[in-house]
């Protein structure tokens, strides 16, 4: 996973750091959830052997887990 760092304004002189600009996030509300995208992903290794690694994007195998960050579905 990587860090995107963004420029932050103060709101009303609260302190309270704020995005400049709203940025897509993960799991956006209403969106996708963590569940879903894992249960999407174990659904696909399943059937195809072979399924984009939720965490880094990389290629996952069912035998071999994720060859770039070592995550497995089991």
């Amino acid at each position: 996973m990587a860090a995107v760092a963004t420029d932050i304004e103060r709101d009303g002189g609260h302190g309270r750091p704020q995005a400049a600009d709203s940025t897509q996030r993960l799991f956006e509300p209403g969106g996708q959830t963590l569940e879903d995208v894992v249960l999407g992903a174990w659904e696909e290794l399943v059937a195809d052997g072979r399924v984009e690694c939720p965490v880094c994007g990389a290629s996952m195998s069912m035998l071999d887990g994720c060859g770039e960050c070592g995550s497995d579905l089991s």
